[in-house]
Parts: structure tokens; sequence; C-alpha cells
């Protein structure tokens, strides 16, 4: 009876906590990530609140992992510093009844997290790019209402005045490296957001057109398209493996191997040929760098593709890696003063866990390093961790 009491007691104590203490947190950071998008951005209220919904999972995600080591630093550093450890102990129950439920819930949590990690990068930032495009012509009139200029590596706007949705007086600049920029200068000008297509409409009404090679007057209205987003920058965040499902990523692994592997039967032909031909230079020319550099960054994609899985799982038993490492650091500071304990457990996680984590991290993208390298933080704190409590146990 009493060892399940007593397990019922710390879980009630700790799921008290983790709420409270993640209600906190999660509200700060949804207001904080909210301020910047709404500041990189120029939004309005009206997109902020469509933003919600993608922002709480990123926030939830970040979140969990510090909660949950607050709250075990709360509860296991109040028992110690009250004695009811000592109590416990005294009726010949061992201090592992209590850890035990701990070390569950954070099992358990970590299993939500990851799944929280692949929500956040994935239908998270889709979410908020969706949203964004949604409401881009709302954002370029807000931003020329504010300032009169909007620019983008695309193109650029510049008014003098907006009246309701209408520009006074636009000039556009479109920016084409290729054959030069084309400047248009309009009467008057209205825009509409194009979501599909990554672009948006400008309605023009009485201009002229210039570009390096002709110039043409118009009297009516026309329609002109300008890219919000390169091809370029659309097909590099659509292929992004961090934006990628775990679902996704298997078949996405499969199909770069094969990428892969093609590339360098290319490149093994072409090669062979230079060499039969006794091409020696051809070999450094050019063309045969940009095939070498188009394998070096096949690979480096593979590198990224492989370490994601491991990226997300890691970023979720962190929960588990840092409350193994707080309950026996808060048993051992016995103090109600959770602040205290907080920062003390922080301590280790700080020079230990994300020093590795990063470390790895950036070996398993680089392929310098095996994609698991990203758990060597969570290794390190779990075994240190392990230790530290079966030293209080046997205490």
């Amino acid at each position: 009876m009493y060892p399940n009491l007593i397990i019922r007691y710390v879980i009630w104590e700790l799921t008290k906590i983790f709420l409270i203490s993640s209600a906190g947190f999660v509200g700060l950071m949804v207001i904080f990530g909210l301020a910047q998008e709404a500041t990189r951005n120029g939004l309005g209220p009206d997109i902020i609140i469509k933003l919600v919904p993608y922002v709480i999972p990123k926030a939830l995600m970040f979140a969990l992992p510090a909660t949950s080591l607050f709250s075990v630093c709360v509860v296991f550093g109040r028992l110690s510093a009250e004695n009811e450890l000592v109590a416990v102990e005294s009726t010949g129950i061992s201090k592992s009844v209590l850890i035990f439920p701990a070390l569950l819930l954070s099992f358990v949590l970590s299993l939500f997290v990851v799944w929280l990690n692949d929500v956040s990068f994935a239908w998270s930032y889709w979410g908020v790019e969706r949203v964004v495009l949604e409401s881009s012509d709302k954002i370029v009139y807000g931003i020329l209402k504010k300032e009169g200029v909007f620019q983008t590596p695309q193109f650029s706007i510049e008014v003098d005045g907006v009246e309701d949705r209408r520009l006074i007086h636009p000039v556009i600049t479109i920016k084409n490296s290729g054959t030069g920029n084309a400047r248009i200068v309009a009467h008057e000008a209205e825009i509409v957001s194009n979501p599909a297509s990554y672009s948006l409409s400008l309605k023009l009404t009485k201009g002229l057109i210039e570009s390096a090679k002709a110039s043409m007057k118009f009297d009516d209205t026309i329609t002109h398209e300008v890219p919000i987003r390169s091809p370029e920058e659309i097909a590099k965040a659509t292929g992004n493996p961090s934006n990628l499902y775990l679902s996704q990523v298997r078949h996405a692994i499969a199909r770069q191997k094969e990428e892969i592997a093609n590339i360098r039967n290319t490149n093994g032909l072409h090669v062979a040929g230079q060499l039969v031909t006794g091409d020696l230079v051809g070999m450094a020319n050019e063309e045969s760098q940009k095939r070498l550099k188009s394998e070096e960054e096949a690979g480096y994609r593979l590198a990224r593709l492989e370490m994601v899985p491991h990226r997300r799982w890691a970023n979720g038993f962190s929960c588990l890696a840092f409350v193994i490492i707080g309950i026996p650091v808060a048993i051992r500071m016995k103090t109600s003063n959770f602040s205290a304990t907080f920062g003390t457990c922080f301590l280790p996680i700080l020079f230990i866990y994300y020093p590795l984590f990063m470390l790895g991290l950036e070996g398993a993208k680089s392929g310098s390093m095996p994609p698991y390298a990203v758990w060597f933080g969570n290794v390190a704190c779990i075994l240190i961790g392990l230790w530290l409590i079966n030293r209080e146990i046997k205490r």
C-alpha cells in the first residue's frame, strides 16, 4: 500500500509542477516567436492569429526538456530538504521507488517530444510558410505604408503613398543578373498574392516599362507577376532534409543513394574516356570540377538525410537525459530553493550536453562523423546521471 501511495504522490507532484511551468514557458516562447515573425515579416494581428497553431509545437519542442528538468528540481529538491526521503527510507522503502516514476514519466514525455520535433520541423514550417504566402500582399502593403519601400532579392517597390489598396506612383525594379534589371513606373498599382506560384500579381495602370534592350509605354491596365522566391529557393526549401517528415526521410535516403550512384557512374565514364584519349587537361577543367562538386553536394545531402532521424530522436530524449541528471543533483543539494537547484543542474547540461550535441551535429551534417553522433550529449548526461543516482540510492 505504502509504495503505491508514494508513487502516486510523486507522480502528482511532478505532473502538477510540470503543467504549471510548461504553460508559463510555452506562453513566453509563443509570444516571443510571434513577435519575432511579426517584426521580420511586418505581420498584422490577423496574420499573427493564424500563425499561433504553427508556433505552439515549436515552443513546446524547446520548452518541454527544460520544464522536465525544472519539475524534478522542484519536487526532489523539496522532498530532500523537508526530509521526506529520510522518512520514506525509515520505513524500509528504497529511494528508487520515488525515482522510478520520474524516469518513467520522462521516458513517455521523450516519445511525445520526438513526435513534436517531427511536427515542428515539417508541419509547422510549411504552415508558417503557407500563412505568410497567403498574406504576402498584406505584408507588402503593411511595409509600404510604414516605410514606403519593400525589397526582396527578386524585386523592389517604392511608392509615394498607399491609399487603401492603391499604390500611388509605384516604381518597381525587377532584378535579373542575367538580362539586367527592368524598371516599371506606373501612375498607380494594386497587389494580389498568388501562393500557388510563389508570386505577386501587380495590376499596373498608366506607366512605362524600361529594360536594357527596350522600353514600352502603356495607357491601360496591365498585369505583371513578380516572384516572391526564386525557383532555386523553392527547390532548396522543398528538398531540405530538415523540412521532411520522418516518414519521408527513408524514401528520400533511398532516392539520394540512387542519385549518388548515377552521378558516380557518369563521372567514372567521363574519367575513363579522358584517360583512354589521354585528355589529362580535361580532367581538371571547369566541367570536370562541376561534376565532382555535384557528387560532393549529393554526399552532403545524404549525410544530412541520414542524420535527421537521429537528431529528432536525440532531441526528444533530451527530456530523459535532463531528468536523469536533475534527480540526483536535486537530492544531493537538499534545498527547496528550486532556482539554485535548477541552475546547478543546468551547468553540466550547458557545459557537457550542448557542446557534445553541437559537435556531433556538425560532424554528422558534414559526414565526418556517423549520423548517431548527435546522441553524444544524451549518452554523456545519462551515464553521469545514472552513476549519480546509483550513489544516491546506496548512500
